[in-house]
């Protein structure tokens, strides 16, 4: 029987693609959706200004919105609640007994809550018992972080990262929904973002480093330096990333540590995983936003560009793209909560 999920926050953005993503998902089913006090008591396809392709979902259509309630009815719930209402409700949740697997940002930095791309560190989700709650809370990274971390995992692991230098040029769709609508953004850019280079610089090394039993978590020694900018495109966010390996490496060594990574073992067969993980691209032009973005219906990243910035075959640059929306946000989340349950961390 598919376990009963909350979605706090459902009629954002990220909500609606929780929406779409769990309906008729085999192992977890919308029992409850949760937003505003505005909307407690309406119909969520009535309720919802829907921004997704195609309808919203029969599953969820005529199921009520409910306002925050003090006890949460199901044992999971999938966060799209802003950094306010995350810091408010979902500790709390956790206490008195619920799986949060959130995307705000408001708890990945704490010691005890791990900061999980399934692949690259699923098996940090154990630690989420040590908590000292009936629950837990489980955090998804930013959605430029994730798409880094992806794309950097294979090659830390072969051949050692000293540090990266990256460049986002992130998507409308990053900022949210203002009045129920993406962010006009049209023939111009905003050339920083408030936070962003912060939240790379601090998660990248917490999820890429190591965390072992009865010990905090031990960062990987990577020097990460960023310029966030947001860019007319309506979903998925680009990066334009230098990096320094610890030893070097061959152009074809590199495509090979991308084309054959599949991440931790177990994590391929998860029932969201996208088969191949990471697409290299040849073509000078790729990987382009509206190509490339929805592969592994939005689950994998692509690179490409790949270029060799000195002698030592140490410094190299590559584009990487990933789906903000999936990979980045909701995607991502119900990934995790797929590894936390073959782990048996949800059976009960």
């Amino acid at each position: 029987m598919p376990i009963p999920v909350t979605i706090l926050g459902a009629t954002g953005l990220v909500g609606q693609v929780f929406c779409e993503r769990l309906s008729g998902h085999p192992l977890f089913k919308i029992a409850a959706l949760v937003a505003g006090p505005e909307s407690a008591g309406i119909p969520y396809g009535e309720a919802v200004q829907w921004r997704r392709p195609g309808p919203v979902p029969a599953e969820v259509a005529a199921l009520s919105i409910a306002a925050a309630p003090e006890r949460l009815s199901t044992p999971i719930a999938f966060s799209a609640l802003s950094p306010e209402a995350s810091a408010r409700l979902e500790a709390p949740y956790a206490d008195a007994g619920a799986w949060i697997f959130t995307n705000a940002s408001t708890h990945r930095m704490d010691p005890d809550v791990p900061l999980v791309v399934p692949e690259i560190n699923g098996d940090h989700l154990p630690r989420a018992l040590n908590q000292g709650r009936t629950g837990a809370i489980v955090a998804n990274p930013n959605c430029t972080t994730v798409g880094l971390a992806l794309a950097l995992a294979p090659l830390q692991r072969r051949f050692g990262l000293q540090g990266t230098r990256v460049v986002s040029l992130q998507a409308r769709s990053g900022a949210g929904l203002q009045a129920g609508q993406l962010m006009e953004l049209t023939d111009d850019l905003i050339p920083h973002i408030t936070g962003e280079a912060q939240k790379i610089a601090l998660e990248l090394p917490k999820i890429l480093g190591q965390w072992e039993p009865n010990a905090p978590p031990t960062p990987a020694a990577v020097e990460v330096t960023a310029t966030c900018m947001r860019v007319p495109v309506p979903h998925g966010h680009t990066l334009c990333v230098d990096i320094t390996l610890e030893n070097a490496a061959t152009e074809r060594e590199l495509h090979e540590a991308w084309t054959s990574f599949e991440g931790l073992s177990g994590a391929a067969t998860l029932h969201s995983a996208p088969r191949p993980l990471i697409h290299v691209d040849s073509d000078p032009d790729a990987p382009r936003p509206a190509a490339h973005r929805d592969r592994g219906e939005g689950l994998a990243v692509s690179v490409g560009g790949l270029t060799r910035l000195d002698a030592s075959r140490r410094r190299w640059s590559f584009v990487t793209l990933s789906h903000n929306l999936i990979r980045g946000a909701a995607g991502g989340a119900i990934l995790t909560a797929e590894d936390a349950h073959r782990r048996g961390l949800l059976d009960d």
